[in-house]
């Protein structure tokens, strides 16, 4: 499992190689929640993450509502074009080129953080 992070990558030292800051992180999910999702840029994991402490932050839910009672309304938008499902493919993979050549057809750029899960 990997997390991006723009903001840790690798240092080129003056005298020498690169350096690496390693950063230990804790994430508590659930996976009675099957949603591989959670706070900030976190998710991945196989339920919902309740709580991230990396370094000396600690981001926690401390709430989760499954079934509110109050139903959330869904506006249709009001700009915007109707395509068919030819031009939405098309529209697609353009789209798809356009961030392989952005961001390097997949390769990581720079550091970033790896959390590995263990038994």
């Amino acid at each position: 499992m990997q997390f991006g992070r723009s903001s840790q990558r690798a240092s080129e030292d003056k005298d020498g190689p690169k350096k690496t800051k390693i950063t230990t992180l804790s994430a508590w999910f659930t996976p009675e929640i099957p949603v591989a999702t959670g706070p900030s840029f976190y998710s991945g994991l196989p339920g919902l993450i309740l709580e991230v402490s990396d370094d000396n932050t600690t981001i926690l839910c401390t709430k989760v509502v499954l079934n509110p009672k109050e139903k959330i309304k869904i506006k249709a938008p009001k700009k915007g074009t109707v395509v068919n499902n030819k031009e939405f493919k098309k529209i697609r993979e353009d789209k798809i080129k356009e961030m392989r050549e952005q961001f390097g057809r997949g390769r990581r750029q720079g550091g970033g953080n790896r959390i590995r899960i263990q038994n």
